[in-house]
C-alpha cells in the first residue's frame, strides 16, 4: 500500500486534521509517518529522514501564516527529489489558485481532504489515473487539472476518530499533557466580516449540509478512549462555537456527566447562552469559557466586523458565568480599518469591565478574501498591500503604541487602577522592554490556571514552541507592502452588513 508523509512546523499546532487523515488512511491500509520541522537542526537532516521513511506522498496541512514556514522545504524537497508533496489545509481552500502559481506542489486539496486523500492514495498504490478526483487539483506537466469541490460528507460518525499515536508515540511531552483537545463539528453558521467563513459557504453552496456534528454519543466515547489510554486533567473543546444546538449539548452534558468525572473548558458565542444553559455547563463539569469579544465598541463590532451581538449580551452574559463560577477568557482584536488609539482604549475599557479572566489580545491581519478586507479597500482604509494580506492606514502614527495592547491590555485586567495611565504607560519606550516577558508570563499563568497545567509541564511546552506563544501565528506570516493600485481598489462590493439585523439586535 502506498504512504504518506506528514510533515508540520511545532508541537504547539498538535495537528487534529492530520491526526484524522491518518486515522481514515489506516482504515484501507496505508501506510502513514508523521514529524516535526524542529526535529531537525539542518536540512540534510530531513532529507535523511524522508529517504528512511520512504512515502510515495509528503504532505503539508496549513493555514496563511504557515507558508513563510513551509513554502523554503517545500522547494528543497522538490529540489533534491523526486517525491510527489501536497498542500491543503485552509490555506489551500482559499487560496488555492495562488498555491498553484507559486508553490512547487504536485497536488492541492482544495476542500476537505478524507475522502480526496483516500482517493489518491488509491492511485498511487494501483497506479490508477487520478485527475478526476473531487478537492484535487494535480498538476500535468505545466498545466494544473482543476476538479470542483465534492459533495460535504453529513454524516460525521463515519470517520474514525484521530490517530493521537501519530503525535504520541513520537512526542511524549504531548503524549503526557494535561490538556486533551477535542473536535465534535465542522462549519460555522456566523458570518463575521474578519473570517473567511463567508467565503467558505459560497465554496460549497449546494453541496450538502454545513453544520455537521459527531453524535452526542460518540463524541462522549471518544474522550473515554482517549482518557483511558492516555494522561489527561483537563478536556478542552476546539469547536469554534460549542454551545450551537441546545438539544445537542443537553443531551452531550447528561453523557459526559454520567461517564466522565474531568473538568473541561470550550469556546462559546454569547448570544447563545443563558443562565440555565450555563447551569448546566457547570453541574457537568465546565472550568472555563473563551468568547469572542473582537472588540470593545458596540458599533465597530456590528456594523464592520458583522458580529450583530451588543454590549449588554455580553455584560449580562458574564454576570451569569461569574454567578455559577466559570472562567471566562475574551478574543478581542486591535488595528481595525480606521482604528484610532481613543477606539482602542474604548475597547479596552469595555472589556476591563467584563473583568475576565485573562484576554487573549491579537493585532488583526487584513487577509485578502474577506470581506473586511474588501471593505476597507473599497474605502480607502488601505495603504499597501502584500502577498496575502493588506496593511490598515495609521494617519496618526498610532498602531505602533496600539500594538502595545497586546501586553498592556494584560495588565490593565489585572490592576484596573493603571487604566488612566494607559496612553503614559503605553508609549513609554522603557515599559515596551516588558512586551515579550509579559507576554510570555500572561501567557504561561492563563494557560496554567484556566485549562489546570502543571506549571513546569506548562513551561516544558511553551519553550517547546516559544515564538508561537509569545508573538502569534499570525506574527509568524509576515507580508512586504507595496502601494494598492487602481485595480485593488474597483473590488466588487460583498460587505453589505443588514441594517434591519443591526437594528434588531441592538
Amino acid at each position: 500500500m502506498s504512504k504518506i508523509l506528514f510533515i508540520s512546523d511545532n508541537m504547539l499546532d498538535e495537528g487534529l486534521g492530520i491526526m484524522s487523515l491518518s486515522s481514515y488512511l489506516k482504515t484501507s491500509g496505508h501506510g502513514v509517518d508523521f514529524t516535526l520541522l524542529t526535529d531537525f537542526n539542518k536540512i540534510d537532516d530531513l532529507f535523511r529522514y524522508i529517504d528512511k521513511s520512504d512515502p510515495d506522498l509528503i504532505g503539508f496541512s496549513l493555514m496563511t501564516p504557515q507558508v513563510d514556514a513551509f513554502r523554503p522545504i517545500t522547494n528543497l524537497i522538490k529540489r533534491n527529489s523526486s517525491r510527489k508533496i501536497i498542500w491543503g489545509g485552509p490555506h489551500c481552500m482559499f487560496m488555492a489558485e495562488d498555491v498553484a502559481k507559486k508553490e512547487a506542489v504536485d497536488f492541492i486539496c482544495v476542500g476537505e481532504g478524507e475522502e480526496a486523500l483516500l482517493q489518491l492514495m488509491d492511485r498511487l498504490d494501483d497506479g490508477g489515473d487520478y485527475s478526476g478526483i473531487s478537492n484535487l487539483w494535480s498538476k500535468k506537466g505545466n498545466t494544473w487539472i482543476t476538479n470542483p469541490i465534492g459533495p460535504l460528507e453529513e454524516d460525521l460518525d463515519k470517520y474514525p476518530p484521530p490517530d493521537r499515536d501519530l503525535y504520541y508515540s513520537k512526542y511524549p511531552l504531548l503524549r503526557d499533557f494535561a490538556v486533551k483537545r477535542f473536535i465534535t463539528q465542522r462549519g460555522c453558521p456566523y458570518d463575521c466580516a474578519y473570517c473567511f467563513e463567508p467565503s467558505y459557504k459560497i465554496m460549497y453552496k449546494g453541496k450538502g449540509k454545513l453544520m455537521r456534528r459527531n453524535s452526542p454519543a460518540r463524541a462522549v466515547q471518544e474522550i473515554r478512549d482517549v482518557i483511558a489510554k492516555y494522561p489527561t486533567r483537563l478536556v478542552h473543546f476546539s469547536d469554534d462555537v460549542f454551545n450551537l444546538n441546545k438539544e445537542w449539548n443537553r443531551e452531550f452534558l447528561r453523557l459526559y456527566k454520567e461517564n466522565i468525572d474531568l473538568p473541561w473548558t470550550c469556546n462559546v458565542v454569547v448570544q447563545g447562552m443563558d443562565d440555565e444553559l450555563t447551569r448546566q455547563y457547570k453541574e457537568a463539569g465546565c472550568r472555563g469559557v473563551t468568547f469572542g469579544l473582537e472588540t470593545g465598541v458596540e458599533q465597530t463590532r456590528m456594523k464592520l466586523l458583522r458580529k450583530l451581538t451588543p454590549n449588554r449580551i455580553y455584560s449580562e452574559v458574564v454576570k451569569s458565568f461569574r454567578k455559577h463560577d466559570i472562567l471566562y477568557m475574551s478574543n478581542v482584536m486591535f488595528m481595525l480599518p480606521d482604528e484610532t488609539l481613543d477606539h482602542a482604549l474604548e475597547s479596552m475599557k469595555f472589556q476591563i469591565e467584563l473583568q475576565p479572566f485573562g484576554s487573549r489580545p491579537s493585532m488583526l491581519k487584513l487577509y485578502k478574501g474577506t470581506e473586511l478586507a474588501r471593505y476597507a479597500v473599497l474605502n480607502d482604509l488601505c495603504e499597501g498591500v502584500g502577498e496575502f494580506t493588506y496593511k490598515a492606514k495609521d494617519e496618526k502614527q498610532e498602531h505602533p503604541v496600539i500594538e502595545n495592547l497586546e501586553w498592556a491590555g494584560q495588565l490593565f485586567i489585572k490592576f484596573p487602577f493603571l487604566f488612566k495611565y494607559a496612553k503614559k504607560i503605553m508609549a513609554s519606550r522603557l515599559l515596551k522592554f516588558f512586551n515579550e516577558p509579559l507576554t510570555l508570563y500572561y501567557t504561561y499563568w492563563h494557560n496554567v490556571v484556566f485549562f489546570k497545567i502543571p506549571p513546569i509541564q506548562a513551561l516544558r511546552y511553551f519553550l517547546a514552541s516559544r515564538e508561537a506563544f509569545t508573538k502569534g501565528m499570525g506574527k509568524q506570516q509576515v507580508d512586504n507592502f507595496k502601494p494598492i493600485d487602481s485595480k485593488e481598489g474597483q473590488l466588487p462590493v460583498t460587505f453589505q452588513p443588514s441594517a434591519e439585523n443591526i437594528k434588531a439586535a441592538v
